[in-house]
């Protein structure tokens, strides 16, 4: 039809050995590539292109999820011909990859940088710039927070949280331009002082006590994106050293396929972790019924989710691993078998107590039996107040010794590698093979830095996040990233025909933006530094107060969420002031210094 995109496949046999292969003699052909490339639609196109170039009639599709005897045994006897509708999925996320890629890049370099866009990757520098220019914007806010400690045989501290007319005021109680966003009051120290003198002489008396019991049930099995996070956390591993390591195990036949977004474990697996933890734990230690997980969203239910490989698990010790390998190994099974386990069972106490008109609250936990803990524990997840309470009843009363301090108002938090693959995955940005990459690419273009785990955003990186926002919203826009993948979906179940979808997304959306879009580069406003700004210019990040600008390099000056009033002196102060922004030529890619 008039209008409507068309793929056009170039020919030719390149990069494919076919002189070192003996396929005109073969009887069958199976493609046994990894059934979770990206999604499990990457594998299928690769495989039907070889069909093409090798020309070669009614391949067969073998599937398997770990490189074990029985496994494969087992996949050659259930082979499938090749899904056309995964082709087609695959195929149309590389066009719209490339689509992006191609016509949003030059624009990007007429700006007199040698960058690159990317759909999934510019849509995580947005994000990530946005957290950094938060920091940026923050402004602390002082308040005071005050403690009482009860003077008993088993102390324990509470926290003030009214002086009897009014609730004090915490950090939740400030937005981010340091001022009061809700109806608690912040006091002066003369009032802190008065209201510490009122309780230590009054002490403390327990108004009510509420013991209710908590359970905790063991996390899913691992998927791509949650294995990331936890040898983030727990290995200090990077999501890159995280995929080539379990690479290396999926390789050996250690685990399953370790590409997959489902929490399903097999029958057999199950089975296998029950066993583990019974003869380690006893009997004791796992529920009557075994464990079920349910993905979230759009995962692949077909597929399951990292585990040791075969019907019976191979203890750490004597898998012959050593090094990281070992340790996410270990990681793996101890998740795994932890997954079938009991749950932890504790008892949490609140006291509400008072001392004369001011009221308090303390809190503590105390765990009955640990579960599935002594397996396995989420060092993110351990409880922040550990305070263990002492038995107590209403209208017991203790002296006070109470005390405060100033705290400011802390300022958001940066992502660190982890948190960034939980943010992504929740908002359906990617998919669980392409995070680590990701994070990767915006290390090597310069757009990130990493600092005592913490990913910081560059100048460079806060002037391309503010580039492709102003002139791409759409294109950066997490939904939109997001929504893809749905599509991508419905392509792979035949409910979308991907030459409609391409049609809409190029010209209903990405034609006219791209031919409308600005290559001027943005200029950064430091709200927080009247005056200056930052902006590009002969291919340099520069700082301008006035008529003067200084180029900044992303090393060795502080990244934009830790820029202070002695840097911005002391940058203008410099001795490189650069000469007004020639005219640019038509048809020139930028200018050159």
């Amino acid at each position: 039809q008039v209008g409507q995109i068309q793929i056009l496949w170039e020919s030719g046999r390149r990069n494919l050995p076919t002189s070192s292969l003996c396929w005109k003699s073969a009887g069958r052909w199976f493609y046994a590539l990894s059934h979770k490339v990206c999604q499990a639609v990457r594998g299928e196109a690769i495989a039907w292109h070889l069909a093409q170039v090798l020309g070669l009639k009614n391949p067969q599709r073998m599937v398997f999820h770990e490189i074990t005897k029985e496994a494969i045994t087992k996949a050659l006897s259930n082979t499938r011909p090749l899904d056309l509708q995964r082709v087609a999925a695959q195929e149309t996320r590389r066009i719209v990859d490339r689509l992006v890629g191609w016509e949003v890049t030059p624009k990007l370099r007429e700006m007199g940088y040698k960058l690159s866009a990317g759909r999934v990757q510019s849509a995580a520098l947005v994000s990530l710039a946005k957290r950094e220019q938060n920091i940026m914007n923050h402004v602390p806010a002082p308040y005071y927070r005050v403690t009482a400690q009860a003077v008993a045989e088993k102390p324990f501290t509470a926290l003030v949280v009214s002086d009897g007319e009014s609730r004090l005021a915490t950090a939740k109680d400030f937005g981010p331009d340091g001022e009061l966003k809700t109806d608690a009051v912040m006091l002066g120290a003369a009032e802190i002082e008065q209201l510490t003198a009122h309780i230590n002489a009054a002490g403390l008396t327990v108004k009510d006590v509420a013991v209710r019991p908590y359970t905790t049930n063991p996390p899913a099995p691992f998927t791509t994106s949650t294995l990331q996070q936890a040898a983030s956390s727990l290995l200090k591993m990077s999501p890159q050293q995280t995929m080539t390591t379990a690479q290396k195990l999926y390789e050996s036949g250690k685990i399953t396929y370790m590409r997959t977004d489902s929490v399903n474990l097999s029958d057999e697996a199950v089975t296998a972790a029950r066993a583990v933890a019974a003869a380690v734990y006893g009997a004791g230690s796992i529920p009557a019924q075994s464990r079920q997980y349910t993905s979230k969203g759009n995962a692949q239910e077909a597929h399951e989710a990292i585990r040791p490989a075969g019907s019976s698990f191979v203890p750490p010790y004597q898998s012959g691993l050593e090094g990281e390998e070992l340790a996410l190994y270990t990681l793996i099974y101890n998740r795994t078998v932890a997954c079938q386990m009991n749950p932890l069972k504790g008892e949490e106490t609140v006291l509400n107590l008072q001392s004369g008109s001011a009221l308090l609250t303390a809190s503590g936990r105390v765990i009955l039996d640990a579960g599935f803990t002594v397996l396995y524990a989420d060092e993110s997840k351990k409880d922040a107040d550990g305070q263990a309470l002492p038995p107590v009843q209403a209208g017991q009363h203790w002296p006070a010794q109470a005390s405060s301090e100033v705290k400011n108002t802390p300022a958001p938090g940066r992502f660190s590698e982890a948190s960034l693959v939980k943010a992504l995955e929740s908002a359906g940005v990617g998919r669980p093979s392409t995070f680590a990459n990701i994070i990767s690419v915006l290390h090597e273009r310069g757009f990130t830095v990493k600092k005592k785990d913490k990913l910081h955003v560059t100048w460079l990186g806060l002037l391309v996040a503010e580039y492709l926002r102003r002139e791409f919203p759409a294109l950066v826009n997490l939904a939109f990233t997001a929504s893809m993948e749905t599509d991508l979906d419905r392509i792979a179940a035949g409910e979308l025909s991907r030459v409609d979808y391409l049609t809409a997304f190029w010209s209903g959306d990405l034609e006219q933006v791209v031919l409308n879009a600005s290559t001027e580069p943005p200029v950064l406003a430091l709200p927080q530094f009247p005056g200056v700004s930052i902006s590009a210019e002969y291919r340099q990040v520069v700082m301008t107060q006035g008529i003067k600008s200084v180029a900044l390099q992303n090393n060795p000056y502080p990244t934009p969420g830790e820029m202070n009033k002695a840097f911005v002196t002391k940058a203008m102060q410099g001795d490189e002031v650069l000469p007004p922004m020639p005219v640019k030529k038509k048809g020139a890619r930028g200018p050159k210094r």
